[in-house]
């Protein structure tokens, strides 16, 4: 959104506040980070933008960059000439450090350099306010948020300094991570997360601990530095690079879209700075080398990837629109050969890995990379001595309290795009191998390194070499409090929603596609925002899983009394929500020509039965709920008929007319179900839903056939308000979800009852009466003395249903681990 929403919650008001009085941003760096940056927060807020740096030709660059982006925009029919106009207004470009004087964030995105970051910093701290600015910002790599604020000499400074830090490409990726480091206020760190999450519209990793390279970037890094220093021929670029596709893609293929730079000033930098307990030190110091001498030599050539002149890098690319590797370098001769498929010979584990998720229907699922660790080739070595140490690197920053078991998950899966996140992979090995297993898997691969000392320090988990010396790995400690997994997983696809709290035993809600704010004791308002905006919001197995965890916490806080109403919405400018996942209408991976794989008659009735469960589930509840979105798709406009209201925003855009076959601005439907058009059906009950709420055939078939407004929803009954704007909406919203939430409990579930039932006079007598008796309705005494006596204020309600039956209700029973605060499983003791 173009402005901040506390949600109820007091701990950020402060920062809300003065996140929406920002105006004017300055961006130090124009170059392909920058670039991303620059794009997002002009496609997301109505900030001016200032961007500087000290190379004209960058500006230059930067400027066609944006003038191309906008001009590809309003061909596409996503923005009009007249907002490519006013897009391109709210830049300048600098080389005048003084022009950054009214910035209200500064957000440096340059070198990884010490001696220039230096440079900069003290050029900021000459023309900046610092009782004015809000915030400085970092996009640094590798360096910690500590070493950067003490460039500055403005105690005020440091206090506004943060590591901002997002992903290639920025504009395309949803991880963000926001670090605070040893200066930085509690003030300036909740106005980075807020900024972050609500206007850069991000998954945010916030880390009050400072550390090198956050979450991210050190396990990115690693995955490269580790094969680097084994890599001989173009073979191994292509062999060893492949095991990565096993879980996201290849990592030199990656490094040659960003660049070089970024790796090699990280590596001399982790090599420098490390610190002395941090496992993967050996990576980025081997004789003094921070990387081999073969990537010195194309650092030196200049063949740092896309950008070189020669489109060269560890891959020569085609010199297309979306280019692709067509040859490899063989740093043993300098040359680029033909690249080839991995050896089905030395390498068939990789195959028959892809082989098994396509029977299974999955896609680079636990199950195969388990299957590759435990076997016999050349594929499960390389897997235990190039994955284990990353796997082991990760605990490492749980048993450090670095990051949590949820942050770590959501980091590589959001920023790296593991299709199974990196504790998912450990929980998985656990899971088919016990702990025990687990541990004899890396002591199996420690031995078939013995004679490659780095190896061993990596691949050490008993604290006797290396950086980890004297603190045994984190497996051992699971195995002796009897944890046998990190994460806990939903009822229905066993996808992850929550994660293990080492110092309680007990597993919290984590959610990597929705977020969860908890009610205030004044408002009793739960807030949940389906929280996945560069996919609109869709609904897949994980996200059902997720909010049927979220709407379990919802329940257990009502039956205590400390929630009465949900606000349901959705991130992201225009909070438009999507339906089900296309990609799950599929069997396994999609591939263009192969064609529709299609689902078993069962997997299709288990989405819809799942999801209408859930969404059953929520519309029966005694719990008060409204939905606030913009443009609705599918599913998503199906959940919201579940609800007890619905306020809308207005959505605005290109209409394609097709009669005369032109697109044109304007109104644009905000409740869109196109199932009939894709041969599918609503599995989400949209039908019977819309019956219920009473539209007739005739809007129902309008909403199918051509999708209805926000205004028309409104003058048929199906929205309760509409609004122009994503905040009033939101603060209207929240404002009815606040009201709603003192309704009595009792009352709630007998007149929900009395809705689904409809019309009985002779249960509608009896029911009234039960609601005067105060055995069955103990709420009754406090509510009426509101009416009765007027001239005093009425004492507060107990809300707190623990010992009260309420009618046609019951709460949902225990379920182990998908519960958030359910005790971590126990294995029984080994005899």
């Amino acid at each position: 959104m173009k402005k901040a929403f506390f949600f109820g919650d007091k701990s950020i008001e402060s920062a809300v506040r003065r996140v929406n009085e920002v105006r004017l941003v300055g961006v130090i760096g124009a170059g392909t980070m920058g670039r991303g940056i620059i794009v997002d927060l002009l496609a997301k807020t109505d900030y001016d933008l200032i961007v500087l740096d000290v190379s004209q030709e960058a500006l230059d660059r930067t400027r066609e960059h944006l003038a191309t982006t906008w001009s590809e925009q309003v061909r596409g029919f996503r923005i009009r000439e007249e907002d490519a106009g006013a897009l391109a207004e709210r830049v300048t470009y600098t080389q005048n450090y003084a022009d950054l004087a009214g910035a209200d964030i500064i957000w440096e995105v340059a070198t990884e350099r010490g001696a220039v970051k230096a440079k900069i910093f003290e050029a900021i701290e000459q023309h900046v306010d610092a009782e004015r600015i809000a915030a400085v910002f970092s996009n640094t790599s590798s360096h910690m948020t500590e070493e950067l604020a003490e460039l500055f000499k403005s105690q005020a400074l440091r206090e506004k300094l943060l590591t901002v830090h997002g992903y290639f490409p920025f504009d395309a990726n949803r991880l963000i991570d926001v670090m605070k480091g040893k200066y930085a206020s509690e003030e300036t760190f909740a106005f980075g997360v807020v900024f972050a999450d609500q206007i850069l519209e991000k998954t945010v990793i916030a880390l009050p601990v400072d550390h090198h390279g956050y979450i991210t970037d050190p396990i990115f890094q690693a995955m490269a530095a580790i094969i680097t220093w084994d890599v001989r021929s173009h073979r191994d670029l292509v062999d060893l690079g492949g095991l990565w596709d096993l879980f996201t893609t290849n990592p030199f293929t990656v490094l040659d879209q960003t660049g070089h730079m970024p790796y090699t000033e990280s590596s001399r930098h982790l090599g420098e700075h490390l610190p002395s307990t941090d496992r993967l030190r050996n990576l980025y110091d081997r004789d003094k080398k921070r990387y081999p001498d073969w990537i010195a030599r194309l650092e030196k050539e200049g063949a740092t990837g896309l950008a070189s002149d020669n489109r060269r890098g560890f891959f020569a690319w085609t010199d297309d629109a979306r280019p692709t590797p067509n040859a490899v370098l063989d740093p043993s001769t300098g040359e680029y050969v033909e690249m080839g498929e991995i050896s089905r010979k030395d390498y068939w584990s990789y195959y028959e890995a892809a082989e098994r998720d396509r029977r299974a229907g999955k896609i680079k699922s636990v199950d195969a990379l388990v299957h590759v660790a435990c076997a016999n080739d050349s594929g499960g070595r390389a897997f235990r001595r190039y994955a284990l140490p990353i796997c082991l690197y990760a605990l490492d920053m749980i048993q450090d309290g670095v990051a949590t078991p949820g942050q770590i998950n959501v980091s590589t899966r959001a920023g790296l795009r593991f299709k199974a996140g990196i504790i998912e992979v450990i929980d998985g090995l656990i899971g088919h191998l016990t702990i025990d297993g687990f541990i004899e898997l890396l002591r199996r691969a420690r031995d078939e390194n013995a004679d490659d000392s780095y190896m061993l320090e990596l691949l050490d988990i008993d604290g006797k070499v290396g950086p980890r010396a004297g603190k045994p790995c984190l497996l051992h400690d699971m195995k002796r409090r009897n944890y046998d997994r990190l994460l806990g997983y939903g009822r229905y696809s066993r996808t992850p929603v929550a994660e293990l709290d080492l110092a309680t035993g007990r597993y919290e809600g984590f959610y990597a596609d929705l977020r969860f704010v908890g009610p205030s004791t004044r408002d009793r308002v739960v807030s949940i925002v389906f929280n996945c905006p560069l996919r609109g919001n869709v609904f897949n197995r994980a996200v059902i899983d997720q909010l049927a965890h979220a709407y379990d916490r919802v329940l257990k806080m009502h039956r205590a009394g400390h929630c009465g109403a949900v606000l349901f919405s959705a991130a992201g400018s225009g909070m438009r929500m999507l339906g089900a996942d296309a990609r799950e209408f599929n069997r396994g991976w999609f591939e263009r020509d192969k064609g529709y794989s299609p689902l078993s008659e069962e997997e299709a009735a288990s989405s819809s039965r799942n999801a209408v469960g859930l969404f059953r589930t929520i519309q029966r509840s005694p719990v008060a709920t409204i939905g606030v979105f913009g443009e609705k798709w599918g599913g998503g406009a199906e959940f919201t008929y579940f609800l007890d209201l619905r306020y809308d925003v207005r959505a605005e855009g290109f209409v394609y007319d097709s009669l005369d076959r032109t697109s044109r601005w304007g109104p644009k439907t905000t409740y869109n179900q196109p199932e009939l058009d894709f041969a599918i059906l609503p599995g989400f009950g949209a039908a019977g839903e819309l019956k219920r709420l009473g539209m007739g055939d005739s809007v129902i078939f309008e909403i199918f056939d051509q999708g209805i407004t926000a205004d028309r929803a409104y003058q048929v009954g199906l929205c309760n308000a509409v609004f122009d704007g994503d905040f009033e909406a939101l603060r209207r919203g929240y404002d009815r979800a606040r009201n709603m939430a003192k309704d009595a409990p009792y009352s709630r579930a007998l007149f929900k009852k009395e809705l689904a039932r409809g019309a009985d006079d002779a249960a509608l007598a009896e029911e009234t009466g039960e609601v005067f008796n105060p055995k069955k309705n103990p709420y009754i005494a406090t509510g009426l003395l509101a009416l009765l006596d007027r001239g005093r204020r009425a004492p507060r309600m107990n809300y707190e249903c623990t010992d009260v039956d309420l009618p046609g209700w019951a709460y949902p029973s225990e379920n182990g681990l998908a519960e958030e605060g359910a005790a971590a499983p126990k294995r029984p003791q080994a005899e």
